[in-house]
């Protein structure tokens, strides 16, 4: 497959499917990829789509994609309680696939994807982005060089603007698992990455602070009384809104400016996580949803030393517990997508695909990553009952 042009199958033709990967397909990796196939379950978003990166067979039927000859691997990224069924579909027919995170929103859609995995001939990655950011890749590369000593505990923060998490379909947990899931799993996977071990066992707690329902809030934006006072206010009839949802809410019946004080929700706008690994070691996370800014912050300690920082602050801190250290190293946050991360996940899917090297995140990781986050979502509905991931169905 090395002397011709790897041909991709992308289904879920949203911003990530077309924004990220089809037009990075197109635009950077034109000389080693082509875009055969679309599907998306509403037809205004997939003609879009298709019109966007010039691509003919277009389905709402995913057939399209995963039972078509010419498709050599398949992208999916529709909402993620969908993932497992078309993921096991695109496997099972011996497709490469890339899959965005998380790969499921249950344990056992995650166990049926990993024994998918194991026994098709394509190849698997997952969308763990972070993992191709010089930051988290210097840092992790401190810790492998014994920079700290082996590594035995951290604490991650994830801060961030989160009210389009309401909004949307992320939040409710039948969707995307719980906000512990989708988003904080790029967090969790960083960590056990850093630590080099699995996970254990996860407490936690959390609730809705913030994005509390209302007595002036209406049902969406659009149709709102309240608009011109409202902090979240959204308006979904111009630009890429309108194009991506409002165009396509007859076909769709999707509408993605639901109020966020909308008491519908049952997934968490903050929570913490006290999380046990293999080893004895430990790490505690926290999410912010309604912070006022948008970074990662980290901290792993060794028996030497500890590396630390933000990750939008282009640097570092390693620090040696006996001999004085206290360096501060650049560490480059690049344009692009996931401070480049998306370009380079794509050069790596198009090496791993062909057979040249291993992913840097492999189906391990997105499989513990997944795990914890669906434990840590259970813990914290459990009012932060201990769990361990093996109780709920999690298996080596």
């Amino acid at each position: 497959m090395a002397d011709r042009r790897l041909r991709f199958g992308i289904i879920g033709t949203g911003s990530r499917g077309i924004g990220s990967y089809g037009r990075g397909l197109r635009e950077e990796f034109a000389d080693q990829a082509d875009i055969t196939a679309l599907s998306d379950a509403d037809p205004v978003r997939l003609r879009l789509g298709a019109e966007a990166l010039e691509v003919e067979r277009a389905s709402t039927d995913p057939a399209v994609v995963l039972a078509n000859p010419d498709v050599d691997a398949v992208i999916v990224t529709t909402p993620d309680s969908t993932h497992a069924d078309l993921a096991c579909a695109a496997l099972a027919a011996g497709k490469h696939l890339l899959c965005e995170k998380p790969i499921a929103t249950t344990v056992e859609d995650c166990n049926r994807i990993r024994a998918a995995a194991r026994s098709s001939a394509g190849g698997f990655m997952t969308g763990f982005v972070l993992r191709y950011v010089p930051f988290f890749q210097d840092m992790h590369r401190a810790i492998g060089d014994g920079e700290i000593g082996a590594p035995q505990a951290a604490a991650i923060t994830d801060n961030r603007d989160g009210a389009g998490y309401f909004r949307r379909w992320h939040r409710l947990r039948a969707n995307s698992g719980g906000l512990l899931v989708h988003k904080s799993c790029h967090a969790l996977d960083i960590v056990g990455w850093m630590l080099d071990a699995r996970p254990r066992s996860v407490s936690a707690s959390g609730g809705v602070a913030v994005y509390t329902p209302k007595p002036w809030a209406g049902e969406r934006c659009l149709t709102c009384q309240a608009a011109a006072d409202c902090p979240e206010y959204v308006d979904v009839t111009a630009g890429r809104l309108k194009q991506l949802y409002y165009d396509a809410e007859a076909t769709s019946g999707y509408v993605a400016d639901t109020c966020v004080f909308n008491s519908e929700k049952d997934t968490v706008d903050h929570a913490s996580a006290a999380i046990e690994y293999e080893g004895g070691r430990r790490a505690v996370y926290t999410m912010c949803l309604f912070s006022p800014y948008t970074e990662r912050e980290i901290g792993v300690w060794g028996a030497d030393g500890k590396v630390e920082g933000r990750d939008s602050a282009g640097a570092y801190r390693l620090r040696g517990r006996r001999d004085g250290r206290d360096e501060e190293r650049a560490a480059a946050w690049p344009a692009g997508g996931h401070g480049g991360g998306d370009r380079r996940l794509l050069a790596d899917a198009l090496a791993v695909f062909r057979g040249e090297r291993d992913p840097v995140a492999d189906l391990d990781a997105a499989y513990w990553a997944a795990v914890l986050g669906i434990a840590a979502e259970t813990s914290a509905a459990r009012g932060g009952q201990r769990l361990t991931l093996a109780e709920l169905g999690a298996t080596p």
